[in-house]
């Protein structure tokens, strides 16, 4: 059985419990959002593909992070774990001597042995900022605004893209999946964001098992209420409670 799942990082342990009860001759395919990627000392930070990168278990210290914020190079809301600036300082220099975000992705996900292939919905940069301020609004990264949502009052979302489509790579994996699993992350930030990606839902099709996992979504209320209204569900839906066993079963019975 071939399932593709998108989660965002918030969905990372769902993804890696799920995981764990597919059979040797299943495969997972994880499908992460990018529009929280950002820039940071250098390095191309992807906050929902390096939680989905992160074996479990691993302990988490933030010597780097707190080092350049000793020295006042990095904002407070950029404070980053030692793990993820190692898979950024290996995903930029991938990125550098010509890799694609996927091939970058794939590699990192295959050398940290996890169990399942990791996609980024996109190849092209596209990054969510939050309109915030009344008299003088402004436009902040989703990152800046999620580290203190209480300081900020947000009144819109904008998508700062110059092109944007699904990947190759995307492309293949559904049109080759037998379920697609919507996870229990975030609407706001990974499922639709995904959902919304030009070509994605052209993928598709109205008789694919689509998977709905139900779950209240952990995005700051005020960002889910300017982010608009909810993607459509694509594809023959059906919907599971946040259990990875009721899932793996479902998919299962409406494959066979």
């Amino acid at each position: 059985m071939r399932i593709t799942i998108v989660s965002g990082a918030d969905g990372a342990p769902f993804v890696h419990d799920l995981a764990a009860r597919l059979g040797p001759a299943d495969q997972l395919t994880v499908i992460a959002p990018t529009v929280r990627d950002h820039w940071s000392a250098w390095l191309k930070a992807s906050p929902d593909l390096d939680a989905l990168l992160l074996v479990p278990g691993t302990p988490t210290t933030y010597a780097v992070a707190d080092q350049l914020r000793t020295i006042e190079y990095s904002p407070t809301w950029q404070r980053t774990s030692d793990q993820d600036v190692a898979t950024r300082l290996v995903r930029t220099e991938l990125i550098g001597t010509g890799f694609s975000l996927t091939e970058a992705t794939l590699a990192a996900a295959t050398r940290s042995g996890l169990p399942y292939a990791l996609l980024p919905a996109c190849e092209q940069r596209a990054e969510l900022h939050v309109v915030v301020g009344g008299d003088e609004p402004r436009a902040v990264h989703v990152e800046e605004y999620l580290a203190d949502p209480a300081a900020h009052s947000p009144t819109e979302t904008v998508l700062v893209a110059e092109s944007l489509s699904v990947s190759p790579a995307v492309t293949t994996t559904l049109q080759q999946t037998d379920v697609l699993v919507l996870a229990p992350s975030s609407r706001t930030l990974a499922i639709d964001p995904v959902l919304r990606v030009p070509g994605f839902l052209d993928l598709v099709p109205a008789d694919l098992p689509v998977v709905v996992v139900d779950h209240e979504d952990p995005a700051p209320a005020d960002l889910v209420r300017v982010a608009g209204l909810r993607e459509p569900d694509p594809g023959a839906v059906r919907t599971s409670t946040a259990d990875a066993a009721a899932v793996v079963d479902l998919a299962r019975r409406i494959t066979a």
